[in-house]
C-alpha cells in the first residue's frame, strides 16, 4: 500500500476498536454494543451452495437481524478464541479478518464522522460448526 492514504495508528486502533465490538458483542449477546458498531446500512451475507443444484445461494442479513439475534444470545455457543486482523485501510475504508472458533468474517468499515462502523460483512463457518 502506498502512503497516499495511509491511516493513523489513533483510527488503526478505532477500526480493531470496532471489530472486536463486533464479535465481544455477539459472543456476550450485547445487542446495543453490536449496535455501535454497525452502520444504520449493514449488509451481511454469507454464500452456500444448494445441495440440490449446486448453484450459490446467499444469505443476507441487515443491521436489524443482527442486533435481534446477539440480543437473542445466538452467539453464546460460539464462544472461544478469536483473532482480529487488520488487513487493509485506505483513508477511511477498511478491511479487517475476524478468526474466531465458529466464523471466518470479512468486515469492510467505513470511516463515519468520528467513528468507524462496519458496513459489510462476508462471512462463512468453520468446519466442524
Amino acid at each position: 500500500m502506498t502512503d497516499e492514504a495511509k491511516i493513523s495508528a489513533e483510527d488503526r486502533n478505532l477500526v480493531l476498536a470496532s471489530a472486536t465490538d463486533y464479535i465481544e458483542s455477539w459472543l456476550a449477546g450485547d445487542g446495543d454494543r453490536m449496535a455501535s458498531c454497525m452502520h444504520p446500512e449493514l449488509v451481511k451475507r454469507s454464500v452456500s451452495a444448494d445441495p440440490q443444484t449446486g448453484s450459490c445461494i446467499v444469505e443476507t442479513l441487515s443491521r436489524e437481524q443482527m442486533v435481534e439475534f446477539t440480543r437473542q444470545g445466538e452467539g453464546a455457543e460460539d464462544a472461544g478464541p478469536y483473532e482480529i486482523s487488520l488487513l487493509d485501510a485506505y483513508g477511511d475504508i477498511a478491511s479487517v479478518g475476524v478468526l474466531s472458533a465458529a466464523y471466518m468474517d470479512y468486515l469492510q468499515l467505513a470511516r463515519c464522522g468520528e467513528r468507524w462502523l462496519l458496513l459489510n460483512v462476508l462471512w462463512q463457518g468453520r468446519p466442524g460448526r
